[in-house]
């Protein structure tokens, strides 16, 4: 299923009108790189005198690399959202509406087709785990051989960290 509605038929309906959606597609999720994701879940879109309001609950997955070990994980990502989107055009008429106040509003096309990519993606980035890990109690790697403490130690001497050398010289007085 395409993460794309037609929403002509709800437009033309009165205020209150509802449909609901099991959604399932492929969302960009970065715009630096091609990063598409698997999104699933389900929507419902309320009419409303403005346009329709889409409350979404969707689910993906992220393919990243643990913070502290760099092993490939994958984490999930839940998408929680209620956007409002305006039409661009008089469902009726074919008139062109004037601009929401806010300029970043989500619009329906002229084509009466609302389309979820973009909120995904905005949510999308928002929800992503800022440093994830493998486990809560991943180890990480030595910084001077790269061994993976996960794994088993090293023979490395522990790095002393210079912002500390100040405490070090009271110790030995």
């Amino acid at each position: 299923m395409s993460l794309q509605f037609n929403v002509s038929s709800l437009l033309k309906e009165p205020t209150g009108s509802i449909r609901d959606y099991d959604v399932e597609g492929r969302a960009l999720v970065n715009e630096d790189g091609p990063d598409v994701r698997d999104v699933s879940g389900c929507v419902k879109f309320l009419r409303t005198n403005e346009g329709i309001l889409v409350t979404a609950s969707l689910h993906g997955i992220e393919h990243e690399s643990c913070s502290r070990c760099l092993k490939p994980i994958e984490t999930g990502v839940d998408l929680e959202f209620q956007e409002m989107y305006y039409p661009v055009s008089d469902i009726v008429t074919g008139v062109r509406l004037p601009e929401p106040e806010d300029p970043e509003a989500f619009r329906i096309d002229s084509r009466h087709v609302l389309d979820l990519e973009e909120a995904i993606r905005q949510f999308w980035t928002v929800a992503r785990v800022m440093q994830p890990l493998c486990r809560a109690d991943c180890k990480g790697l030595c910084p001077q051989c790269g061994q993976d403490w996960n794994d088993r130690g090293c023979d490395c001497a522990p790095a002393a960290d210079e912002r500390w050398s100040a405490l070090g010289t009271l110790l030995r007085k």
